[in-house]
Order: structure tokens, then sequence, then C-alpha cells
């Protein structure tokens, strides 16, 4: 029992730890709109404030722009959490690809006999590769190259 908690636990720390990174990014987006909104054309010179409120205290200024239903915070929590949902599913999905059967191969993979493969790969005779060579071979082509090694060896 205890050791499935700690594999649960291993197996969600990095979505939970990306959750978490995603809020919190969440909540400095949110409330630099807002300070945005509210300073206007003095953003600039009032922003390292507000940052700096924004990074030391994410829990307090989230529940606060939660609780103000701001359009920003919602839009972008939900996006963050449905895509850490779109992520563990993936994750989920690619690892039960990956899991074997009892023929110790990975998905529909098995080992082939002598006779599945020489029926597969083994299935042209001889009279079949010569004419299949003829066919594909030019003549000349042939003829040119017999002719260079007749001369390279100085056979006439």
């Amino acid at each position: 029992m205890k050791s499935k908690l700690l594999n649960a636990v291993k197996a969600s720390w990095p979505y939970l730890l990306t959750l978490i990174i995603g809020l919190y990014l969440a909540e400095i987006l949110a409330g630099s709109v807002m300070a945005l909104s509210r300073y206007k054309l003095t953003f600039a010179d009032h922003m390292p404030t507000v940052l700096k409120q924004l990074v030391l205290h994410p829990w307090h200024y989230y529940n606060l722009y939660l609780g103000q239903k701001n359009p920003v915070l919602m839009i972008v929590s939900v996006a963050v959490v449905l895509c850490t949902i779109y992520f563990v599913l993936k994750r989920n999905s690619k690892h039960k690809a990956w899991k074997t059967a009892d023929t110790e191969t990975h998905g529909s993979a098995t080992w082939g006999d002598l006779k599945e493969l020489s029926d597969h790969y083994f299935s042209l005779n001889t009279k079949d590769l010569t004419t299949a060579f003829n066919n594909h071979t030019q003549a000349a082509v042939l003829k040119s190259l017999v002719d260079r090694e007749k001369s390279s060896k100085g056979v006439d």
C-alpha cells in the first residue's frame, strides 16, 4: 500500500509542479494586466513594485483575483489545468502503448520462425531472380563493364 502511494507521488510530482508553476505565472500575468489597467502610462514606474508584490505573495493575490472573478486569471488558470491534464493523459497513453504481452516483444511484433521468413523473404527462385535482374539491367552497360574488366586484366 505504501509503495503504491510512493509510486503515485513519484509519477505525479512533475505534473503537480507544472500545475503550480503555471498557476503562479497566471497570477503574475493577471496582476500585470491589472497594474497596466490601473497605472496606464505610468505602468513602467510602478511595475517593479507590482511584480515584487506578485512574486512574494502569490497565494494572497491569486485568491484576491479569483474572488474578484478576474477573467485573465480564470482563463489562463483553466488553460494551465487543461494543458496539464492533456500531458498527463498523453503520457499515460504512450506508456500503455509500450506495454508488452507475454511474447517478450513490444506492441504487436512477434518472433518469426524459419518457415515464415523463407515464405516472406525468399519467395523468388533462381529463374525469377535472373529474369528480374535482366529486366532491370541494361545490356549495353553490363557488356561495357565486362569489357572493362577483361581489358584491365589483359585478357582478350
